[in-house]
């Protein structure tokens, strides 16, 4: 496929030509063409599995490729030994998740690294230059502060400092905003336009379709290994690069879901009245039924990851009653949850649901011991053939039971462990944040799972940030704000995400 150039006068600060890379036989990178220009935001998109990670890798030092180029603007052609290697370049990575030392303060982090030891003697210069390096990204952050007290969006701006004072033109974050708030999210957008306006090149990976034309200049998309475009943003349209990323008409697919078949005289599978928790919540009542997708939106901090935990039994409740299929239950841990039907998705999977270093098959069974060892020994042959079946009826891929978990994209970890939970037995499933980190054509696939769960009579509490999500899965939507569900709404069919948002920030009262 021939891909259209994107003529621009400013300079090329990283090219690479004809990467490839292959692991234990499989292809993950087919001769790929990629360059950065200076004072543009690039982003890098596709499915998980795509190339993007292993690319990514290459440019910063972790891994080398097995052939192609790599030239950086004033060294010429270069083999990056490893990342210390890429930040002497002038190439810089933040991350998802922040690699900061929470003991450290501010400024310590920042030049972390740079020096043998961050003496008292020093620490006014160390202070004064990280008062320098913040001033144009937060000047309001305190570089006395310990990293241990900041929020994500504060993480995220020590992160971009620590990479500036490493001299860093290059910059790549991966998936910046997956924990940040709206407004968070918005600060982030000014800081990386302030990069942009100085000259800095940024490479941009994001699954969030409204973000890369929000902020970016021009979109590489791989699939399979292989570039299938690389085109300015204003020439290309949202379904077009849904399609593009998919390979499928995925666009078309997605507008046209059709939400589960709210069941109002189904039975009431879930209840709540008066659950309060201090601090986290307050008088919640709430009733889902049999067949339905009920969401819950509001800000980050609103309360709803605390409900679906009180749910759990992950935390303790301080009143309120939970009713099960109509019978009051008595939840204090997940055992009791788990023995009344009820599974959690919860929303960081790789820590709270999963074990990385375990294969698909024992990560499967974890919520299934009674199972397959009622008198305390292991029946690994219909742990394994149940496995199996699952990793057929599900599509999870690879389909191999004894792959480890970590090494399968976030779409099919989630497949994992949904699996787990049907073969438990339950009937009552709590979603937090069940897309984050995922692709397009994954997200598609667990929202068509989610709805043949509740069209087969599950109940799904569904948590999502995401209020496209929202809009497009659930029957009924709840708002919740400040530990209090303060409306549900019961026809969603006038419902935007203007409505929602406004509603979960105060700004109006009533929908």
């Amino acid at each position: 496929m021939q891909i259209p150039n994107v003529d621009s006068p400013s300079t090329p600060l990283l090219q690479l030509r004809g990467i490839t890379k292959a692991f234990a036989g499989v292809q993950a990178l087919k001769g790929v063409d990629f360059d950065l220009r200076a004072g543009e935001v690039h982003a890098l998109m596709g499915e998980n599995g795509a190339g993007k990670s292993t690319l990514m890798k290459i440019m910063f030092g972790v891994q080398p490729p097995d052939a192609g180029t790599i030239e950086v603007h004033g060294h010429g052609k270069v083999d990056i030994d490893d990342p210390r290697h890429a930040l002497a370049l002038g190439i810089g990575l933040v991350s998802q998740e922040p690699s900061l030392v929470p003991q450290l303060d501010v400024a310590q982090n920042i030049f972390l690294g740079q020096t043998e030891a961050l003496n008292i003697v020093k620490r006014d210069q160390f202070q004064a230059k990280a008062r320098e390096i913040l001033k144009p990204l937060a000047p309001q952050l305190s570089v006395t502060t310990r990293v241990s007290s900041l929020g994500m969006a504060e993480l995220q701006v020590v992160e971009i400092a620590r990479t500036l004072a490493r001299g860093a033109k290059i910059i790549g974050f991966d998936e910046p905003t997956s924990s940040l708030t709206p407004a968070e999210r918005d600060g982030l957008f000014t800081l990386i336009r302030q990069l942009k306006s100085s000259g800095k090149g940024i490479i941009y990976i994001s699954h969030r379709i409204p973000e890369v034309y929000a902020i970016c200049d021009r979109i590489t998309v791989l699939r399979d290994g292989k570039v299938v475009a690389n085109r300015a943003t204003v020439e290309v349209h949202p379904d077009e690069l849904i399609n593009l990323i998919a390979g499928r008409r995925l666009a078309e697919e997605l507008q046209q879901q059709a939400k589960s078949d709210l069941r109002l005289d189904g039975p009431e599978a879930l209840k709540l009245e008066g659950i309060s928790a201090a601090g986290k919540l307050s008088e919640i009542n709430l009733t889902i039924r049999s067949g339905e997708i009920f969401g819950l939106a509001g800000l980050v901090g609103s309360g709803r990851t605390e409900l679906v935990r009180c749910i759990f039994g992950a935390d303790r409740k301080d009143a309120g009653t939970i009713y099960v299929n109509g019978k009051t239950l008595n939840i204090q841990r997940p055992t009791d949850a788990i023995a009344a039907g009820i599974a959690l998705i919860p929303e960081d999977r790789r820590k709270q649901a999963l074990v990385p270093v375990m294969d698909v098959e024992r990560n499967f069974g974890l919520a299934n011991y009674g199972r397959y060892a009622p008198s305390g020994f292991l029946r690994l042959k219909q742990r394994r053939q149940d496995t199996e079946r699952y990793i057929e009826e599900m599509a999870i891929r690879p389909r191999r039971a004894g792959v480890r978990i970590r090494n399968l994209s976030g779409g099919n970890q989630q497949k994992v462990i949904i699996a787990r939970w049907l073969q438990s037995g339950a009937r009552i499933f709590l979603f937090d944040e069940p897309t984050r980190g995922i692709d397009v054509g994954a997200k598609f696939e667990i929202h068509e799972l989610m709805r043949r769960l509740a069209k087969d009579g599950c109940a799904l509490l569904v948590i999502s940030s995401e209020l496209p999500e929202i809009l497009a899965l659930c029957d009924r939507v709840g708002i919740m704000r400040e530990g209090r569900l303060v409306q549900t709404i019961e026809d969603c069919s006038g419902l935007t995400e203007d409505l929602l948002m406004k509603y979960a920030s105060g700004e109006i009262a009533r929908l």
